[in-house]
């Protein structure tokens, strides 16, 4: 029987800024589990310097025996990632979260726990940290409600038709100018902490943004973008309120086509003012966007809202609810009323039932029960963490048997008061 070896560690570099080797090793193994290409020496450099800025801690799996000619026993079979951004939660405020990310398994090693044993003991050790919540943003979807998360946030991609007879259905201001790419390195950050306090779900960024939008990074490649062009909008003080990295790519395959890299509006007029640029780009006539928002005003925008067509729904941000009081009081509640709710865990981190209680000022309290005979619903902590940011209804996982209703009308109600001030956002992964 194969013995393993599990070790959690801080990424290290050597003196010209080189992952050590430890680090290189856990991050060729990062590569394969994704099927990524073989990292260059720049490429690990690059990554590493990322990471820790980051603030990552690696958790690695090692086998201390391998057949001839089987990869290093130095080089994990399994690896595993934690960070802390903070989470908008809704008016406002904002919430540490423990984000999971760089979750791999060699396919030669599955089956084995491994994945189960990372997940339970990373979760254990953010419960007694006092983080109220996890989150991670899934690659494949149906391997982690087992764990307790639930997919709470979806973002769209789109097609914009910009061929001749596009209009918007009112002008924007045009306050939109040109500027060099560079100019995001600064700009993108100062623009996403703003932009961090207006919409639910976005957490705070990593680097590796500010690198895309600005073109010193081709994430495919690694390489610098030398495509990505940038454009700024200014407010009626002058002041930047919103912008967008894009490109024009050229060519057979994509003929007049300018694709969205990367788009953030403070304001709706930054928003509409963006677009109107966007589609008035010559010698194009199809405008994509492969992160757009669920609820995104753009269809209203436009004259003929058919020219805006959804290619593909996704899931984006999956939340893991630790603490039922502390993140459930941590947001706003802005409908009164009274909920109890029988909460049921898979890892025992949250099971129990809970009274709910919001007066309609903006804040809740919650006060957990010793008796669950009064209980309005009962749902699985992933399901809680679905609805924990207004992103899924709960009639509509009544209806599909994923929360049992046990007083009537409990389900219309919970969908009035877990409801925040626009469906949440997060514009980006990790």
């Amino acid at each position: 029987m194969t013995e393993y070896r599990f070790e959690t560690f801080d990424l290290g570099v050597l003196e010209d800024g080189s992952p050590d080797t430890h680090t290189a090793n856990y991050l060729q193994a990062v590569q394969l589990g994704f099927n990524a290409g073989r990292p260059t020496d720049e490429d690990l450099r690059n990554r590493v310097a990322r990471a820790r800025k980051d603030g990552r801690i690696a958790t690695a799996v090692y086998v201390d025996d391998a057949p001839a000619h089987a990869l290093d026993t130095d080089i994990p079979v399994a690896t595993f990632t934690h960070f802390t951004k903070r989470m908008h939660v809704g008016g406002g405020r904002l919430l540490p979260a423990h984000l999971i990310t760089w979750v791999t398994v060699r396919p030669t090693h599955r089956r084995r726990g491994l994945l189960r044993s990372m997940m339970t003991a990373n979760l254990q050790h953010a419960k007694d940290e006092g983080f109220p919540l996890a989150a991670l943003t899934a690659t494949e979807g149906g391997i982690y409600t087992r764990f307790g998360f639930g997919a709470g946030e979806f973002y769209k991609s789109i097609e914009v038709d910009t061929s001749p007879g596009f209009r918007m259905a009112v002008e924007p201001d045009r306050r939109v100018e040109l500027c060099s790419a560079s100019q995001l390195e600064t700009l993108e950050p100062e623009i996403f902490s703003k932009f961090l306090l207006q919409v639910p779900g976005a957490i705070e960024r990593q680097e590796v943004y500010t690198q895309i939008a600005s073109g010193n990074l081709d994430f495919a490649t690694g390489k610098e973008d030398r495509k990505v062009r940038a454009a700024l909008h200014y407010d009626e003080d002058g002041a930047v309120d919103g912008f967008v990295a894009y490109r024009t790519p050229r060519g057979e395959d994509l003929p007049g086509v300018v694709e969205v890299v990367d788009l953030v509006a403070l304001s709706d007029a930054a928003y509409s003012a963006l677009w109107a640029f966007l589609a008035s780009i010559d010698l194009t006539s199809k405008v994509t966007f492969g992160h757009a928002a669920a609820e995104s005003p753009l269809p209203w925008l436009l004259d003929d809202r058919r020219r805006v067509r959804t290619v593909e729904e996704k899931d984006g941000l999956w939340i893991r609810i630790l603490d039922v009081v502390a993140a459930l009081e941590a947001r706003p509640w802005y409908i009164p009323g009274d909920l109890v709710l029988r909460v049921e865990d898979p890892l025992e981190h949250t099971t129990g039932t809970y009274r709910l209680r919001a007066d309609g000022s903006g804040s809740g309290r919650v006060e957990p029960l010793t008796d669950s005979a009064g209980a309005d619903l009962v749902l699985g902590v992933s399901q809680l963490g679905s609805m924990y940011l207004g992103g899924v209804d709960p009639v509509v996982l009544a209806r599909a048997g994923r929360i049992t209703e046990l007083t009537s009308g409990t389900a219309k109600k919970a969908r009035a008061m877990f409801g925040l001030e626009r469906l949440p956002h997060s514009p980006n992964g990790f």
